[in-house]
């Protein structure tokens, strides 16, 4: 099911989900799966914490997604 939405995902750096304060979030715009968007959310999340270079990190760390 796609849904015209936007969805919104958020982490602290040790993987859990956030509510308030976030180390990294995604946000999706436009016509999107729920499930989809929550397994990419996740995978997005993994290489952002791979990343080792701290001002990357910084960078990368609110990202949207327009579908």
């Amino acid at each position: 099911m796609s849904l015209a939405a936007r969805l919104s995902f958020a982490f602290t750096a040790d993987g859990r989900a956030a509510q308030d304060r976030a180390d990294m979030s995604v946000t999706y715009v436009g016509r999107i799966n729920r499930k989809q968007a929550e397994a990419d959310a996740r995978r997005r999340f993994e290489e952002w914490r791979s990343l080792a270079n701290p001002l990357a990190r910084r960078w990368a760390s609110n990202q949207i997604v327009v579908s």
